[in-house]
């Protein structure tokens, strides 16, 4: 009696680390695996056109990199005033809540776009899951965050990335919105200049499409 009482402990005993061994698995893949290395297929280009025909389009090539508080980018627009006007893309993790208890994801983005002040329906018009390794192309249509036609000559765009905890990139620079076609390559500012992580976004580009028949 004394012996099948001892295989009985002994089974729900390993009834409760197996439990619990799932439960680990279950949270590391839903908060760091997911997130930030899981991705998802790289984007289709999306070449969207303003009312006017015009368009800004982003490209660059994206490596994930395999840590916790990594893999985090968001491109937004805004005026010469520094008024924020859209963001065009972001990744999810972050604007989905992130940012209220790891303040240094894309944390530039987050001060011009406010995510906490956002509706769902408007987080969910601009984020994107995490994607896998590949070339990327984003689109921005010339729309600000209510829809509107933003008929400025001159913008700022922002591209921002989280490569591990606090060691960030920006690239930044002007849009000068005319009749001719143009495409810059905007030079990085790291906040670890030495960092280890610098390929995480590279062959990073801007090109500038103005209305169909126009140079």
């Amino acid at each position: 009696m004394k012996k099948r009482g001892m295989k009985k402990r002994t089974k729900i005993i390993l009834i409760c680390v197996a439990a619990f061994l799932v439960g680990v698995v279950c949270f590391a893949y839903i908060t760091v695996i997911n997130p930030f290395n899981a991705g998802i297929d790289p984007l289709t280009p999306v070449n969207r056109q303003s009312d006017t025909g015009k368009r800004l389009e982003l490209s660059f090539t994206y490596t994930k990199q395999r840590l916790i508080a990594s893999s985090q980018y968001a491109f937004w627009i805004e005026d010469m005033d520094g008024n924020y006007i859209n963001t065009v893309y972001v990744t999810q993790w972050t604007a989905a809540g992130g940012y209220s208890y790891r303040p240094h994801s894309i944390p530039e983005w987050v001060s011009a776009a406010q995510p906490s002040v956002k509706t769902d329906a408007q987080l969910y018009a601009i984020f994107r899951a995490t994607p896998r390794n590949g070339d990327y192309v984003v689109s921005w249509d010339f729309t600000d965050k209510n829809g509107n036609s933003v008929t400025a000559t001159e913008l700022r765009f922002f591209f921002e990335g989280t490569m591990n905890n606090d060691d960030n990139v920006m690239y930044s620079g002007i849009i000068s919105i005319g009749t001719d076609k143009w495409t810059i390559t905007p030079n990085p500012i790291y906040t670890i200049q030495n960092s280890e992580y610098k390929n995480m976004l590279s062959n990073v580009s801007i090109a500038f499409y103005p209305a169909p028949g126009r140079s």
